[in-house]
């Protein structure tokens, strides 16, 4: 996982003597949630967004792609910044470091058959050239950094990989401070994929890991197209039985999703349009305190509490 940098620009120039506290956003899903909150950076002064707060989005790095459980969201960042502190990482992070430099200078672009080309000439260099496996630890950096990327050029077409590639990738850290700065985990309560059961208690696990870090954790149930319908009154009209349950309407939209649509016509995960939901921010926080917004009762009962992590913000 890395740090989004276009995202966490400011939008504002702060006296030098000015403490900034960073909030790194860790989503589940891949879009929606970053789509909200780009949204809400980029409406900051009309939100009444803290200009001593900055927003940093956390994104996916390649073998990290379509990851959905939190559990496994979070434990993945914990290593992160368990690396940043050590200096110590693993070949995987290391072959990840490389695709997201790759990704940062648009060597790489949207191609998944490419990334996928790529990933693979680069294990296979890992298992066949460096000897080593995906979970070792880096032996020498610019050594294997070097052997790695004169094996990527041999095997592809791809081409400019720098020669201080390895300097690019020491310092291509999470610049989390832990003694200011706030890590936010956003997921949904998708009883499918995050586990409360009595032999494998996930939402439990990370409840407790997050208040044991100091970690905020932040769940919409049953989706966080809840939090989006929150932003309109018509969502007490709702079924509050098929809004927990969030059953299948249609062949590609379940129930919460097809009742946002109507309210936020064309709505996508991948794409939609949040002026309108910018400006009702205030009512949707209004609108969460009428539904559960306790992280102990949130595994069970339609709600959210995203919007104490926006009035933290403001």
């Amino acid at each position: 996982m890395r740090e989004s940098r276009r995202f966490a620009e400011r939008t504002k120039v702060l006296k030098s003597n000015e403490a900034k506290k960073r909030y790194f956003l860790v989503f589940e899903g891949a879009s929606t949630e970053k789509i909200y909150f780009e949204a809400l950076e980029n409406a900051r002064d009309d939100v009444e967004i803290n200009p001593l707060i900055e927003l940093v989005p956390i994104i996916r790095s390649y073998s990290e792609d379509g990851w959905s459980n939190p559990k496994k969201i979070l434990d993945r960042i914990i290593s992160n910044l368990e690396e940043e502190k050590t200096g110590q990482f693993t070949y995987e992070s290391l072959l990840n470091r490389i695709m997201d430099y790759l990704y940062d200078e648009k060597i790489l672009t949207t191609s998944k058959v490419q990334a996928h080309a790529l990933w693979g000439i680069l294990e296979d260099g890992c298992k066949n050239i460096l000897k080593k496996c995906l979970d070792d630890n880096v032996d020498n950096l610019v050594e294997d950094c070097n052997k790695l990327t004169e094996y990527l050029n041999q095997e592809s077409a791809v081409v400019n990989i720098v020669d201080d590639i390895s300097d690019i990738i020491q310092a291509s850290n999470i610049t989390y401070d832990n003694r200011f700065d706030k890590i936010c985990l956003i997921v949904d309560r998708d009883k499918e994929s995050f586990l409360a059961l009595p032999g494998n208690n996930q939402y439990a696990y990370v409840l407790r890991t997050c208040q044991e870090k100091g970690f905020g954790f932040y769940v919409s149930n049953p989706c966080f197209e809840f939090w989006l319908l929150l932003h309109f009154d018509e969502v007490f009209e709702l079924d509050q039985d098929k809004l927990l349950e969030n059953p299948q309407v249609t062949r590609k939209r379940r129930y919460t999703e097809h009742e946002l649509r109507k309210l936020l016509p064309g709505y996508r995960k991948s794409n939609y349009k949040t002026e309108a939901l910018m400006k009702r921010i205030k009512r949707a926080i209004k609108n969460e305190e009428e539904f559960c917004e306790e992280l102990d009762e949130l595994r069970d009962k339609v709600g959210s509490n995203v919007g104490k992590v926006i009035m933290e913000l403001m």
